[in-house]
């Protein structure tokens, strides 16, 4: 009966929200009431709610459903756009650049955040006999899997790298190939269906705070901060990390690197940042991603190159700020010893196994147990971090597209390509033409 009560205040809720919509409200107060009335209900009726949020899994289906044609399409259509190599080695070479920074200030702050708490110092730590730890690849392995082997097992196991590469790949051979009106009609295509994918994600997207409202009353139901014990300052950390970055260093960067008013860009991208946050998905939510750098005045060229590769590269939130953090725990909850030297070793540790994550649920803990693996850490230590890594992953996941959303911002800039007054207009678009 409780599943049906929050299932019809959740439709409630979807009535004001379009209730709203057609009083012409932001979206962006649109997703703050949603994400309001979920958190409520999710406090009210607790495990209830899975009625509720199947309607918020539906959406996240369509978006993952969207990924692998959006990643090809997009980035086969940027390379295939692109005047010549030395424009593709421009953008990727600055796309890259801003994400490895966003990922090295991750760890640092993640490094700050831990000694002001005194993170671990007094926890009382066993580490459980048995435990199982996850199976980290080689980094031979690893490179090795970057490469496509077969394009539509890679597509249907979502294997996010070796698309992108594929596509790279492909794109240069157009762009490399000498009788350009020979080909014209495979450019026509890949140009045809991108147009289309994007008008499909548009449509999608414009449900994004009905989702919100679903996926949230169905996280916050189903936490369970009883068996985290003294953990839980880690959690408290990693947000504190998470939102520091998203808040504060990403708006200093904009503001240093792009020259760009920040606000803007934190009311325009607040929308797919709290998708990110409900849906803990940085592929699932690549989609939305590129549509606000788009609506932000970003050159459609340049929000399909850094949208995609900022979900395999960089990421502050997993691969910076969640491993370091549960080292610095468990430095302290172990008493180890370690030189000032070995946190700047931490911080370069953590910028050489972001290469390759893949933003998908789940893959924080091999990325954490990889780091761990490497710094020299027992890496049962991030096995003890499983009952907080779920709720962690809000944090980290809006983070991490954070940081892609505003890579897309700061590359426009650097090349002088960014549409200032799209960038400047007060309102936020609809991710949909109505």
């Amino acid at each position: 009966m409780q599943e049906f009560i929050a299932l019809l205040i959740g439709l409630i809720g979807f009535a004001l929200i379009y209730y709203l919509k057609k009083r012409d409200q932001s979206f962006l107060v649109r997703v703050l009431v949603a994400t309001a009335v979920g958190a409520v209900i999710g406090l009210i009726f607790g495990e209830q709610t899975t009625y509720l949020g199947t309607i918020g899994q539906i959406y996240i289906n369509l978006l993952k459903a969207l990924v692998v044609p959006l990643l090809l399409v997009s980035i086969l259509h940027t390379v295939t756009s692109l005047e010549d190599l030395k424009t593709l080695r421009s953008i990727g070479a600055k796309s890259i650049g801003v994400l490895s920074l966003h990922n090295v200030l991750g760890s640092v702050i993640a490094i700050i955040v831990a000694f002001v708490m005194g993170l671990g110092q007094g926890a009382d730590i066993e580490i459980p006999a048995g435990t199982e730890i996850a199976e980290v690849p080689t980094v031979l392995e690893t490179i090795v899997s970057f490469f496509p082997t077969n394009i539509i097992d890679d597509a249907a196991n979502n294997r996010v790298v070796p698309i992108i590469i594929f596509a790279i790949i492909l794109g240069l051979g157009v762009l490399l190939y000498p009788d350009k009106a020979k080909i014209k009609p495979f450019t026509d295509v890949v140009n045809a269906t991108n147009e289309v994918m994007f008008k499909v994600i548009s449509v999608v997207t414009q449900f994004t705070p009905y989702a919100v409202l679903s996926l949230l009353a169905s996280k916050v139901g189903g936490m369970d901060l009883s068996s985290v014990g003294s953990i839980l300052m880690v959690l408290v950390a990693v947000f504190v990390a998470a939102f520091f970055h998203a808040f504060i260093t990403t708006p200093i960067i904009l503001a240093l690197i792009a020259r760009v008013n920040p606000i803007h860009f934190i009311k325009k991208f607040f929308p797919v940042f709290m998708l990110a946050f409900t849906t803990q998905s940085s592929v699932g939510s690549v989609s939305a991603n590129m549509e606000a750098q788009i609506d932000m005045g970003v050159p459609e060229r340049i929000a399909s190159f850094a949208g995609p590769i900022s979900t395999v590269f960089g990421m502050p939130g997993c691969a910076a700020i969640w491993p370091v953090t549960i080292a610095m725990f468990t430095i302290n909850a172990l008493g180890i010893e370690v030189s000032f030297g070995f946190y700047f070793y931490m911080i370069l540790v953590a910028l050489l196994v972001s290469i390759g994550t893949v933003g998908v649920p789940g893959i924080a803990t091999v990325v954490a147990t990889t780091f761990f693996l490497a710094v020299g850490f027992p890496a049962e230590m991030v096995i003890l971090m499983t009952p907080i890594s779920a709720i962690a992953d809000m944090a980290r996941t809006a983070t991490n597209v954070q940081a892609g959303g505003s890579t897309g911002v700061i590359v426009a800039a650097l090349e002088a390509e960014l549409d200032q007054a799209k960038y400047k207009r007060k309102e936020r678009t609809e991710f949909a033409n109505e």
